[in-house]
């Protein structure tokens, strides 16, 4: 089957057209030019992100700190402390900044 839809590529007709002549149906050819695709494609390139490589994180529970502050301590051993208390729009500030590096 996979030369038989080898062969309906090469000859340029129509899938009808072909699979009339070959006594099957259009879609058995449109299934084996599925299965021949991964072997004639040449691999496909992963495309890199425009976004920043995410790091490791580590989520501890049972904080011996009370009052709920959050501590996110970066790859290269730096640390961020923010209060419990703080709003979301200086905690966005922060990961914006963190992003982009300073």
């Amino acid at each position: 089957m996979l030369e038989l839809a080898r062969r309906w590529q090469a000859s340029g007709t129509g899938a009808r057209a072909f699979a009339r002549e070959q006594g099957v149906t259009p879609w058995v050819l449109y299934y084996w030019r599925k299965e021949l695709a991964p072997q004639t494609r040449p691999p496909r390139r992963r495309r890199r992100s425009r976004r920043g490589r995410l790091a490791p994180v580590h989520v501890m529970t049972g904080a011996t700190d009370p009052g709920g502050d959050l501590e996110i301590f970066l790859a290269g051993g730096d640390r961020v402390r923010v209060a419990a208390g703080v709003s979301v729009d200086v905690l966005r500030g922060v990961i914006q900044v963190l992003r982009t590096g300073c």
